[in-house]
């Protein structure tokens, strides 16, 4: 299980980078937090969502929302 404090590595990737609209791969969102998606990642957009509640919905945190493609697992995240 991925834990919050690899999720906001991808938080701070996506403050470093900055650019209005960030597309990444499953896989390289994968790379950046050291561990696998869980399964539900992968299947299910509401894992996506922006609710903070959400530990992984890091993203938010930084002023993106996550705009997930499961079909070709994709994820835009954009700022808000």
């Amino acid at each position: 299980m991925v834990a919050r404090e690899q999720y906001e590595r991808l938080a701070r990737h996506l403050q470093e980078d900055g650019r209005g609209q960030i597309d990444m791969t499953f896989i390289q969102i994968a790379q950046i937090v050291g561990d696998d998606l869980p399964p539900s990642a992968l299947k299910h957009p509401a894992w996506w969502a922006s609710d903070p509640k959400h530990t992984q919905a890091v993203w938010l945190d930084v002023g993106y929302v996550a705009r997930p493609n499961l079909r070709t697992r994709l994820v835009s995240f954009v700022q808000a």
